[in-house]
C-alpha cells in the first residue's frame, strides 16, 4: 500500500515538474492554417528569427504568393505569380519568438494526438492570459517536434497543423526578392 501511494505522489510530482518544450523560433515548416475551423491555406513557412526575416508561400484563389516579411526594413513584399506583381507594404508589428509563449505553458493531463500521423501521441502543453489561451502539442517522443499549434481569444481561433517541421535557420537564399520585387 505504501508503495502504491510513494507511485503515485511520484507521477504527480513527475508531471508538474516537467518543463516546458523548448522549440526553434528559427525554422522551416509546411502547415495547414485554420481560422474559426475552416482552411485557409497550406502554408510553406520560413522564419529566421535571429534576422527578422519570415516568408510564407501559400496559394490565395488558386494563384501561388509568396510574401517576403522584413522586419528590421519594416517591410512586406507580396508576389503574385501569376500576374508577377509585387506588392510592397509597410510592416506594423515586430516579429515575436513563434513559440517564445510556450516557456510559461503547462503541461496538460490530457494527451493529444497528431492530424497528419494517424495514431502519433503528444503532450499537450497550454498557457493562458486573461485574453487568450494558447495550446501546443508536440510529439511524446520528441519536444522538439510540434503537431499542432492552436490560439483562442475573442475574436478568432486559429490552428496551425505541421506537416513538417525543421528547427534551425533557414538557408539565407530563401528570402531573395524575385527580380520583379527589386526592378
Amino acid at each position: 500500500m505504501r508503495t502504491l501511494i510513494l507511485v503515485a505522489i511520484l507521477s504527480i510530482v513527475l508531471v508538474y515538474t516537467q518543463r516546458a518544450p523548448v522549440l526553434s523560433d528559427n525554422f522551416v515548416a509546411l502547415v495547414d492554417a485554420l481560422i474559426d475551423g475552416r482552411v485557409v491555406d497550406r502554408v510553406q513557412v520560413w522564419e529566421d528569427y535571429d534576422d527578422q526575416k519570415t516568408r510564407f508561400d501559400f496559394d490565395r484563389e488558386a494563384v501561388h504568393v509568396h510574401r517576403y516579411n522584413f522586419y528590421k526594413l519594416l517591410k512586406s513584399y507580396e508576389v503574385d505569380e501569376r500576374t508577377q506583381n509585387c506588392t510592397v507594404t509597410p510592416l506594423t508589428t515586430t516579429l515575436k519568438p513563434f513559440f517564445g509563449w510556450a516557456v510559461n505553458a503547462t503541461l496538460d493531463k490530457n494527451v493529444c494526438y497528431s492530424n497528419v500521423e494517424r495514431g502519433r501521441i503528444g503532450k499537450l502543453w497550454t498557457d493562458s492570459t486573461a485574453t487568450e489561451t494558447r495550446e501546443l502539442c508536440v510529439d511524446e517522443t520528441d519536444e522538439t517536434k510540434p503537431l499542432w499549434t492552436e490560439r483562442i481569444n475573442s475574436r478568432d481561433t486559429n490552428y496551425l497543423l505541421f506537416h513538417a517541421f525543421i528547427p534551425g535557420v533557414p538557408k539565407p537564399e530563401v528570402f531573395d526578392l524575385p527580380p520583379v520585387c527589386t526592378k
